[in-house]
């Protein structure tokens, strides 16, 4: 209880410290034209106004005519993977639900950099918001990590239950007391399969020796250590190639990472492990958030649920889809997999968890 009116009073103080500017600001501009401010390019445009609120519904005419914001999300995805395209469907609802007064220019396929890069200038302000996972976040906050752990849901369904739990959006509360980012949606990624191109997979004793590319970072590494490979660290940008050249024996990602990026042409065998029954967030930076009217920023947070639902769906279907289309695409599917011993070998890994906190993600049904 502590800790939470603790997070509470360090986020009634932020906002008191803000509204005392804004209100310094307005006395030194008054009778001036205002000047663009906040993350990306948010600020004010009295050009936009209308007089008598005319013309103005919904966000907009709650929090004045007078404010717009031009604001930028990355990620690493192709565009046509569902988390490309649940990015669009997040921008075109944030535009419907501000009328307009906030955009969100959306920049695909680490254009922005990687993961790493994307999240650390969501952190300082420079990139508003960005769909990745939870492996860089949990270096900051090792608890969101748990989201990525090996065999924590028991299907897909199960997950998006999770994901919408409380227990969930308490950690995303908890976020911002350990870095300038918080999430505002989280959805399915896809249970993570792994692929190799000479050698077949089913139980651990078949792992040895294989290099398997993984995310940098440390859950990754652990569970493909646990489960007997040689985990291998790798920028995702960099798979392709080295798989193409033998750098590297094999990967793990979901259907629609592996399908989006064409990793049956270097590939054969697809292997259903499913040992991280993956997700996605949709974080958002403190700094961005802090800095819209508070209509605004509840028009994004609505946004980022909705949207997080519709990748749900596509997610979805796209799973389905892939595996019929990477099996006539040449790729031999595996689906005898001792996935139990899997599952033995990785469980040490909640032990670095808080215990609490892994009660109630297993209690959610």
């Amino acid at each position: 209880m502590s800790k939470q009116l603790n997070v509470w009073r360090k986020k009634q103080t932020r906002r008191l410290a803000a509204g005392i500017m804004a209100c310094a600001c307005s006395i030194s501009l008054m009778g001036c034209g205002s000047a663009g401010s906040g993350a990306g390019s948010a600020g004010k445009n009295p050009g936009s106004a209308v007089a008598d609120g005319a013309g103005t519904s919904g966000a907009a005419a709650e929090a004045g005519n007078d404010y717009h914001a031009e604001l930028k999300l990355a990620h690493i995805m192709p565009i046509d993977h569902p988390n490309g395209m649940g990015a669009e469907e997040f921008a075109r609802l944030v535009k419907e639900k501000t009328d307009g007064h906030v955009t969100v220019s959306v920049f695909p396929a680490s254009q922005l950099g990687n993961e790493k890069e994307i999240f650390d200038a969501v952190e300082i302000g420079s990139i508003d918001f960005a769909i990745i996972g939870f492996g860089e976040p949990a270096k900051k906050y090792q608890d969101i990590g748990i989201l990525d752990a090996p065999y924590i849901a028991d299907d897909r369904e199960h997950l998006v239950r999770i994901l919408n739990s409380d227990a969930v959006y308490s950690m995303f509360d908890e976020m911002e007391e350990h870095m300038g980012a918080r999430g505002i949606g989280a959805f399915y990624y896809g249970a993570r399969y792994l692929t190799t191109k000479d050698k077949p997979v089913s139980g651990p004793e078949d792992m040895k020796g294989l290099n398997i590319r993984v995310p940098d970072q440390k859950l990754y590494i652990d569970t493909l250590t646990a489960m007997g490979a040689v985990a291998t660290p790798m920028a995702f940008s960099e798979v392709f190639l080295s798989l193409q050249q033998g750098v590297i024996d094999g990967q793990e990602n979901p259907l629609a990472t592996i399908a989006a990026n064409k990793f049956d042409q270097v590939q054969h065998y697809l292997i259903k492990t499913e040992h991280i029954m993956g997700a996605n967030a949709l974080y958002a930076s403190t700094k961005t958030l802090e800095s819209m009217p508070e209509t605004y920023r509840t028009a994004v947070t609505e946004a980022a649920r909705e949207a997080s639902a519709w990748i749900d769906d596509k997610a979805f279907e796209a799973e389905d889809t892939y595996i019929r289309q990477l099996e006539a695409n040449g790729m031999e599917i595996i689906d005898d997999v001792d996935k139990e011993a899997f599952r033995e070998m990785t469980a040490f890994i909640y032990d670095g968890f808080d215990q609490e906190l892994v009660d109630k993600i297993r209690a959610v049904e």
